[in-house]
C-alpha cells in the first residue's frame, strides 16, 4: 500500500494537474477576472459542470452579463496540441446551448504554452455547400505581454505571467510582490496564486533559464515561510481535522448498520463533504466504483490530508488508487 501510495504522489508531482488551474485561479475571483477576457462581461454565477449530468468534461462554465445579455460563458484550459480540439469544444458547444435553453455560448480555449492551436472558425463544407461555421476564441498566453497586465494591474492573474511574453526575473519579483500586498488579509488565496505562479514558471520557456532559477528560489522561500507561519498550520490542521472527523463519524455510524465496506465509503464522501463540499458528487462516483477496503482506507488517509482540489480531483481518479 505505501509504494502505492508513493506512486501516485509522484505521478502527481510530475504529471502536474493543469487542467484545474482554471478552477483554482479564478475561484472567488470571478467577477475580477471574467471581464479581460470578455470586456463588459458581469459575473453573474459559476455553472456547476459536475452537476451537468454530461459526458463531456469541461473546465470553467460562468453565466455572465454582457450589454444587459445573459450569455454563457466557457473555458477550456489546453496545455498542449489536439487535433480534434476544435470538434470537442464543438460539442460542448452544442450541449450547452441546449442546456440553457439558447442562450449565446461563448467559447475561450486558452494555451499557456506554445503548440500548435485549434482555428477559429471551424467549418463543414458540402463541397461549395457550407453546413455549420463554428467561432470559438483562442487566447495564446506566450503571445500576450506580460508588462500590460503589470501596467493594468490585473493582480488576480499574476500567476498566468510566467507564460507571458516579456516575463523576466524582475516583472516576476515585482508580481510576487504585489500578490503578498493585494492578497495581505488571506494567506489561503496567496498560497494558492503562488503555488500556480511556481508551477507555470516550471513549465514555461519564456523566461530566461538564470531568471526562472532565481526567482524559483525566492518561492520557495514563500513556500517555507508558508509552511511555518503558525496562523497558516491553523487553519491546514483545523480543517483537516474538520473533514477527517466529520468523514470518520458518518463512516462509523453507517458501518454499525452496514458492514465495513458501506462505513468507508460514507467516510470517503464525508471527507470530501467536509473539506471541498463541491467536490461531493465526484466522491460519491467514485466510492460506487470501489468495494476494497485497503483500497477505501487509502482514500481515507490521502483525502483527508490533501492540500486542495486539485489534488483531491487526482485521488479519486479511477487510476488512483
Amino acid at each position: 500500500m505505501a509504494k502505492r501510495q508513493k506512486k501516485v504522489v509522484e505521478q502527481y508531482s510530475q504529471e502536474q494537474p493543469f487542467d484545474n488551474v482554471l478552477k483554482s485561479l479564478f475561484e472567488g475571483q470571478e467577477a475580477e477576472i471574467l471581464p479581460v477576457f470578455l470586456p463588459g462581461a458581469e459575473f453573474l454565477e459559476t455553472v456547476n459542470v459536475e452537476a451537468l449530468r454530461s459526458p463531456l468534461r469541461m473546465d470553467r462554465v460562468y453565466k455572465v452579463k454582457q450589454k444587459n445579455k445573459h450569455k454563457i460563458m466557457h473555458m477550456e484550459l489546453e496545455t498542449g496540441s489536439n487535433s480534434k480540439m476544435a470538434y470537442r469544444l464543438l460539442d460542448y458547444h452544442a450541449y450547452l446551448l441546449r442546456k440553457f435553453n439558447g442562450l449565446p455560448v461563448l467559447s475561450f480555449i486558452i494555451y499557456p504554452f506554445e503548440t500548435s492551436v485549434a482555428e477559429s472558425p471551424l467549418r463543414e463544407m458540402d463541397e461549395d455547400e457550407e453546413i455549420l461555421t463554428f467561432h470559438f476564441r483562442v487566447l495564446c498566453l506566450w503571445k500576450m505581454d506580460a508588462r500590460q497586465f503589470i501596467i493594468e494591474h490585473i493582480v488576480s492573474l499574476y500567476a498566468l505571467l510566467p507564460a507571458m511574453k516579456g516575463a523576466n526575473e524582475a516583472l516576476l519579483n515585482q508580481a510576487i510582490e504585489e500578490l503578498a500586498e493585494y492578497y495581505t488579509h488571506d494567506e489561503t488565496k496567496l498560497a494558492r496564486q503562488l503555488r500556480w505562479l511556481g508551477i507555470l514558471l516550471r513549465r514555461a520557456d519564456v523566461v530566461p533559464p538564470d531568471d526562472k532559477r532565481r526567482v524559483q528560489e525566492r518561492l520557495n522561500m514563500w513556500d517555507d515561510l508558508m509552511e511555518k507561519d503558525p496562523k497558516m498550520r491553523e487553519i491546514r490542521e483545523k480543517n483537516q481535522a474538520q473533514g477527517l472527523a466529520q468523514g470518520l463519524a458518518q463512516g462509523l455510524a453507517q458501518g454499525e448498520v452496514k458492514g465495513e465496506i458501506k462505513g468507508l465509503q460514507q467516510a470517503v464522501v464525508g471527507i470530501v463533504r467536509g473539506r471541498f463540499p463541491e467536490l461531493s458528487e465526484l466522491a460519491e462516483q467514485r466510492v460506487t466504483q470501489v468495494n476494497e477496503a485497503p483500497v477505501l482506507y487509502y482514500l481515507v488517509e490521502k483525502l483527508s490530508t490533501a492540500p486542495d482540489e486539485a489534488m483531491v480531483r487526482w485521488i479519486l481518479r479511477p487510476s488512483a488508487a
